[in-house]
């Protein structure tokens, strides 16, 4: 019989024994021919079957030939693993990341813990449980050191009297309940008593991760936690406008300058309320004058008659811009943010927020800034 029929003839009696015997499982069978497929599979395909033909046909076995066919049906092993570098063809088309230098570690990019992030959810249902306010909660916000684990998305605020917030602004929880009862409990009573007409509507901005004055070496400002909003105008029910940049008036800073300027021309007088009798330079000194509109009006006056222009000296006052109803407006919004915030930077402040209220919740142990 020819070899190939021999394989052939072994393999249906050996399939015929396993039915008999109820099936044979292939990990038994494995490990009986285990030890001759590696040996074979070590070589190049078709060198099992020359190796046995060149074999006498005595010392072929059964189980050789057996082992033959299961070494030709499985194939030979892969290949080992070079040693050497891979080649140029196998190289990524992206190169890998540079390794860090030593002693330094990559870091991975900041982010909330789920603590974190529950616990500020937690405190945000808590605190907007009992405030009238429309929020649209997002996910939380991680850049470097700034953004908030639970940062919402301001749109209006209050009931009866509604105040839309256009464009929203995006803040954390415990400022929208601040600006809930500021404008409850001031900037309501305060346009309807000075204005006639409640606010419908504030303009402003909330995030930014960004550093005190947009300045480099400064720390970070407080509007990049989302705990900080600058807001520069209220918009009426009537549809007036009222903003800071010419609602407010003039500044301390403005009416100093201005007494600076404008010298007052006053005579020294003794405890008898008679002239003092010194010398005529000591009679006529210039003094600044004190830092109030009336003070300014009043010198304005005295220069005029100085100069001999008594048609501009009879001339009415103008009326004093701190009694104009905007004016009085801010202020009192303004001091009455400083019962809610800790942080309160309008106009008086400096120049640049001669033309917004800025107002925070940082964390200053009871030493509040209003200014």
């Amino acid at each position: 019989m020819h070899q190939s029929g021999k394989i052939v003839a072994y393999c249906s009696a050996a399939l015929s024994v396993a039915a008999i015997a109820g099936g044979v499982t292939l990990s038994v069978v494995f490990p009986w021919i285990g030890p001759a497929s590696k040996a074979t599979r070590s070589e190049a395909p078709g060198a099992v079957s020359e190796q046995a033909k060149t074999l006498p046909q005595a010392a072929v076995t059964p189980s050789q030939e057996v082992r033959a066919l299961a070494a030709a049906v499985s194939g030979p092993d892969p290949l080992p693993a070079a040693s050497g570098p891979a080649p140029e063809a196998s190289a990524p088309l992206t190169p890998a990341p540079a390794a860090p230098q030593a002693g330094e570690t990559e870091a991975p990019p900041p982010e909330w813990s789920t603590a974190e992030v529950a616990a500020a959810l937690m405190e945000c249902v808590n605190l907007l449980a009992p405030v009238s306010a429309q929020v649209i909660p997002l996910g939380p916000i991680r850049f470097n050191d700034c953004g908030t684990p639970a940062p919402v998305l301001l749109r209006s605020i209050g009931d009866k009297d509604k105040v839309a917030v256009d464009p929203p602004m995006l803040m954390n929880c415990p400022m929208v309940v601040a600006i809930s009862r500021w404008m409850e409990k001031t900037v309501q009573p305060a346009a309807r008593a000075t204005l006639g007409s409640p606010v419908a509507r504030i303009a402003g901005s909330g995030y930014s991760c960004r550093n005190l004055y947009n300045l480099p070496n400064e720390r970070r400002s407080q509007h990049a936690y989302a705990d900080a909003i600058d807001l520069p105008v209220f918009f009426l029910a009537d549809g007036r406008r009222v903003d800071l940049a010419t609602g407010w008036g003039p500044t301390r800073r403005d009416l100093v300058a201005g007494a600076k300027l404008i010298p007052i021309v006053a005579k020294d007088t003794g405890a008898d309320g008679e002239a003092d009798q010194g010398t005529p330079s000591d009679k006529m000194t210039a003094k600044p004058a004190s830092a109030t509109p009336a003070a300014m009006q009043a010198s304005v006056k005295s220069a005029a008659l100085i100069q001999g222009d008594p048609e501009s000296a009879s001339k009415p006052p103008a009326p004093d811009p701190l009694t104009l109803p905007q004016a009085k407006f801010l202020r009192r919004v303004h001091q009455g943010a400083c019962e809610e915030f800790t942080t309160v930077l309008g106009p008086e402040a400096n120049d640049i927020h001669r033309t917004h209220l800025h107002l925070d919740l940082q964390d200053r142990h009871s030493l509040n800034v209003c200014k």
